[in-house]
């Protein structure tokens, strides 16, 4: 019995390493390449549950990648968005990816790609650190902290 018991514990050691590994490899993947600069998220009333983050990647490497998803604790549900011109409307879409050009910043700005956050789990007070992670198409991820500004000079006029 008690060698079974040791052959049990070898095998979930051993699986226990195998995902400690992979997850290790999650880590040294696009994630490493990409710089995140200027990460924030827009300060709303508290009576309302939905707000937008915006940041820039800067991809360092030699290959495009792509920003698949993003999380926060902050928000029930988070998607990457766009706006679009459509018939002289301004409309916002949700995509299924922001592409990343190898050797260039990609910009995440009001009025043009961002992170829509919805039903906020709490008020967002301006200085607030909002933890978020990204997560790129290689399954690596990227744990960044956005600060909570205020909305006033980042409307376009």
């Amino acid at each position: 019995m008690k060698s079974l018991e040791r052959q049990a514990f070898g095998i979930i050691g051993t699986l226990a390493l195998a995902l400690a590994l992979v997850a290790n490899s999650a880590a040294d993947g696009v994630a490493d390449e990409i710089l995140v600069k200027d990460p924030y998220i827009r300060a709303v009333p508290p009576v309302v549950k939905t707000s937008a983050a915006f940041m820039q990647f800067q991809n360092n490497g030699d290959m495009e990648q792509f920003l698949v998803s993003a999380s926060t604790p902050a928000a029930a549900a988070v998607e990457l968005h766009m706006h679009t011109m459509d018939d002289g409307v301004m409309r916002m879409r949700r995509i299924a990816h922001i592409h990343l050009p190898s050797n260039d910043t990609v910009p995440l700005k009001p009025g043009g790609l961002h992170i829509m956050m919805f039903d906020l789990t709490a008020p967002l007070n301006v200085g607030d650190q909002v933890p978020m992670i990204l997560t790129f198409d290689d399954g690596s991820t990227k744990e960044i902290s956005a600060e909570v500004r205020s909305v006033k000079g980042m409307m376009k006029r």
